[in-house]
């Protein structure tokens, strides 16, 4: 006998999607997609880096609470409860979790290895290969809490 299909809730993948070399091409990808929860062409987007899907950024944040509407609802869909989006705006990875929100470190750095969060300075900015592969370890663990003591893990960005 066949096993029943699993729920649609499974995460959909093992392993984050590959990233381009450079924020500069992410972010000029990410201009042409729309929210995949509601349709929208934000100002700012979150890239899912489980499946790839767009969704609202967190400059709607400061308009409503959609971001987190959309945030939530698509770690629903995707990830089981969790989803893990990169900012096109800032650069910066959030882990979505029970409603909660947790700034994580960006793979992209400088010449100099340094972030640049916000992209107040304007460097170019490359993907750090083993500062991605650490991301997907804790993907893969689910090992983010162990990572966010008391009050930081409800950060928001």
């Amino acid at each position: 006998a066949l096993a029943p299909p699993l729920p649609r809730a499974v995460p959909a993948a093992l392993r984050l999607r590959p990233l381009p070399p450079t924020f500069e091409q992410l972010f000029h990808a990410s201009l042409k997609r729309h929210c995949a929860v509601c349709g929208a062409a934000p100002a700012s987007r979150a890239l899912c880096l489980a499946c790839g899907a767009c969704v609202c950024g967190h400059d709607s944040l400061r308009v409503s609470q959609q971001h987190c509407v959309c945030a939530n609802q698509h770690a629903q869909t995707c990830g089981a409860g969790t989803a893990l989006l990169l900012l096109t705006s800032s650069s910066s990875v959030v882990l979505v979790r029970n409603g909660r929100l947790l700034l994580l470190p960006t793979p992209y750095r400088d010449a100099h290895g340094e972030v640049d969060l916000g992209l107040q300075r304007g460097k170019p900015l490359s993907l750090d290969e083993h500062e991605y592969l650490g991301l997907t370890r804790k993907w893969l663990a689910m090992s983010f809490d162990d990572t966010a003591k008391g009050d930081e893990a409800d950060q928001m960005f």
